[in-house]
């Protein structure tokens, strides 16, 4: 066995030899259909250019490309992937000139879905209603995706009776828009749509209701703090309720207060009041009583029930209230690491409201004990810590931010770890301990990436710094996300530097989450690290809406619809009832941020245990430096020689889309009578600018939802 490692090790060596120089080839451990699949490939040292072939092989694709690199640099390759059949693909990179080596890994292999989503113009509809839908096919980039099968979409009833479907459908600019008119009598209950596409794997679906319904006329809110002190003895509510056009509802409001959802026998701590309502009402609970004493206390749901006076018809609401047994909240500012016996020490504690204020206007000073481990009670009527006279007690007053500041020096004999805890009133917290301090030991770590920027935005530029407990001598890096690498570049850092920051422009590939993954090579080591960094979740383009905040039934009002140009433009707008009634009908922003994570690559398994470099990215790394990762097939050895290891595109000028809502009479001076109520207003596509649109519109409220595609 030892023979067979000593010349495992030999012929390791021999190949680096070989290699005359030292290189890294960073991709995606994820190949995808009809997906970009970028390539980083360095040169770390050499003795001039090195010509290198970079090449993807499977079942049904099968391309190399070469490059000319110099030492220390870095080039990316792009490869354009066609659609691929299933198969075990390789990524294989060889350097013909210069460095010498060849190396290989395998990928793994995903089918590109694009994502799928379905917008209604209402989330429940009544017989002989028209339902108007839109699919929207988007791909990674959120932009319209190219299907090149045929598509197919279905409606069935709440019997699953087969009432409509579509055969073939095209899209324009990735979507269709489609609807349905619903019989006298349908079947009541869930209706479904169904999107599918041929020989694929990609289906969607979207449920709505048919239903015979009256709309809600009214809205109702529960008003109430979200958290409140049990000492307050009470907990206060308001309860409103108005029309939709905003005028206040009279009649009576049912209203309950018990804990939200299901949290065993707590005691009888239910209780119900009725109150009257005119626009809106006031209730008042008492929490004074002993089952609000206890050491844990659910979170409590206020439910209201209010009653039409003229009509009966019911509307309810509720919020949720966080009972507390102490008043305030004690926390520690910038609080010091550890102390130097015989040495000032300051520290601060920041006394904050429930709602996380900080107190203003405080009549009493703050207690702060630093002394042995103590037990700690959060509750009212708690026992009293029994006091040690090795304590430090110290008092400070409590300034206009909320802050108390405590300086003081640490007796020359301390040597405990010190538990911290801060007393306001008859609030108290524990604040953690401090212990003595020991001279720094050098990081076991030799690289880090500190994120200098917060928040990140697109558009903004971020900056991070590469830190290290030695000299830096230069590094390269890659930014990954949604399964590809969007950028690398190769770094030079002036000499006898341990730190060095970067800036980048973020782009909205990088969104809503991307990974950097640094690296380097020292002694013929590997040196890397990966952090994970998440952006806000912002579209690349934007849309914006102008319109009147009150209009009069049948006047004329203008809307305007601000964009980029060559945008599809979806317009819904519809009555504020129907969405009492029901939502769940629209697009949703979350639900698309949160379907780009499909996107993420990953790294194949390398059959082994260890750091591997750019697990985290998703990446695969081919190099002949050494890197601490080892293999199943071999365990004895320390270090493995890596040998074989809504949104779119900025258009130049904008565009504003004009749409007219007017009258077909000119204005009449007499009172018109409202005759017409529809419920759905706009479920209008637009494409194309030429002309205006008209419309004619009699409600004074209703709700729009926009979305652009190119």
């Amino acid at each position: 066995m030892s023979r067979l490692l000593i010349g495992l090790c030999f012929l390791q060596l021999a190949l680096l030899i070989n290699a005359s120089g030292l290189y890294t080839v960073i991709a995606p451990g994820t190949i995808r259909s009809t997906f970009k699949y970028n390539v980083a490939v360095s040169i770390h040292k050499a003795d001039g250019p090195s010509k290198i072939k970079v090449g993807i092989t499977g079942p049904s694709y099968n391309e190399t490309k070469d490059l000319e690199l110099f030492p220390m640099t870095t080039k990316n390759v792009e490869f354009d992937v066609p659609k691929l059949s299933s198969g075990d693909y390789n990524l294989t990179a060889e350097g013909v000139e210069g460095v010498i080596f060849k190396n290989t890994t395998k990928l793994n292999f995903e089918n590109n879905k694009p994502s799928v989503y379905i917008q209604t113009d209402k989330a429940t509809y009544k017989p002989a209603d028209l339902v108007q839908f839109r699919v929207l096919f988007l791909d990674e980039q959120t932009r319209p995706a190219a299907i090149d099968k045929p598509i197919q979409i279905v409606i069935n009833d709440g019997a699953q009776n087969r009432i409509k479907q579509w055969l073939n459908v095209k899209l324009i600019k990735g979507v269709y828009t489609g609807e349905l008119q619903l019989s006298d009598q349908p079947v009541l209950g869930k209706w479904q749509i169904e999107v599918s596409v041929e020989d694929q794997d990609l289906k969607q679906s979207k449920s709505f209701d048919v239903d015979k319904y009256v709309l809600p006329k009214f809205e109702v809110s529960v008003e109430s703090p979200k958290d409140v002190a049990v000492a307050d003895g009470s907990v206060k509510a308001t309860v409103r309720a108005k029309y939709t056009y905003g005028k206040p509802v009279k009649g009576k409001a049912l209203v309950t207060f018990e804990p939200s959802g299901f949290y065993g026998s707590i005691g009888d701590i239910r209780q119900e009041k009725t109150i009257d309502v005119d626009g809106k009402g006031h209730v008042e609970f008492n929490i004074g009583g002993t089952q609000f004493r206890s050491h844990y206390i659910p979170p409590m749901k206020i439910f209201a029930i209010v009653t039409e006076e003229l009509t009966g018809n019911k509307q309810n609401a509720s919020t949720n209230v966080n009972l507390h047994s102490q008043r305030y909240n004690l926390e520690a500012v910038d609080k010091p690491p550890n102390y130097h016996p015989g040495k000032k020490l300051t520290y601060k504690v920041v006394v904050k409201n429930l709602d996380g204020s900080p107190l203003q206007n405080a009549q009493k000073k703050v207690k702060l004990t630093l002394g042995s481990s103590r037990y700690y009670y959060p509750w009212r009527g708690a026992p009293e810590q029994p006091a040690n006279n090795d304590d430090i007690n110290l008092e400070a007053p409590v300034n206009e931010h909320g802050i108390a500041t405590f300086e003081f020096n640490v007796p020359e004999n301390e040597t405990r770890y010190l538990q911290v805890e801060a007393k306001y009133d008859d609030s108290t917290s524990n604040l953690g301990s401090l212990h003595k301090f020991q001279p720094a030991v050098e990081s076991n770590d030799p690289l880090k990436i500190v994120l200098k920027t917060q928040p990140l935005k697109l558009g903004k530029s971020v900056s991070f710094e590469v830190k290290s407990n030695a000299e830096i001598p230069y590094f390269a890096y890659t930014i990954v996300a949604r399964g590809n690498i969007v950028e690398s570049d190769y770094v030079d850092v002036p000499e006898g530097r341990k730190t060095h920051t970067v800036k980048f422009t973020p782009t909205f590939a990088m969104v809503p989450k991307a990974t950097i993954f640094v690296y380097y090579i020292f002694d013929n080591e590997l040196r890397f690290e990966e952090e994970t960094i998440n952006f806000d979740k912002d579209f690349e383009n934007s849309i914006d809406i102008s319109a009147p905040v009150d209009a009069k039934p049948s006047e004329e009002i203008k809307l305007k619809v601000k964009t980029d140009a060559d945008s599809f433009v979806g317009l819904l707008g519809v009555d504020q009832s129907v969405l009492l009634l029901k939502s769940g009908n629209d697009l949703d922003r979350e639900t698309i941020f949160s379907d780009l994570n499909k996107y993420q690559t990953s790294t194949p398994s390398q059959r082994g245990y260890g750091r591997y470099p750019g697990q985290t990215s998703g990446l695969v790394t081919l190099t002949n430096a050494n890197y601490p990762y080892n293999t199943e097939e071999d365990y004895s050895l320390v270090l493995h020689f890596a040998t074989g290891p809504l949104i779119f595109d900025r258009l130049p000028q904008e565009e504003i889309i004009s749409n007219r809502f007017q009258e077909d009479l000119q204005i009449r001076q007499k009172i018109q009578v409202r005759k017409e109520f529809p419920e759905n207003w706009i479920f209008y596509n637009a494409i194309k600018y030429e002309s205006e649109k008209i419309y004619k519109i009699s409600s004074l409220s209703f709700f729009f939802s926009f979305f652009p595609s190119f």
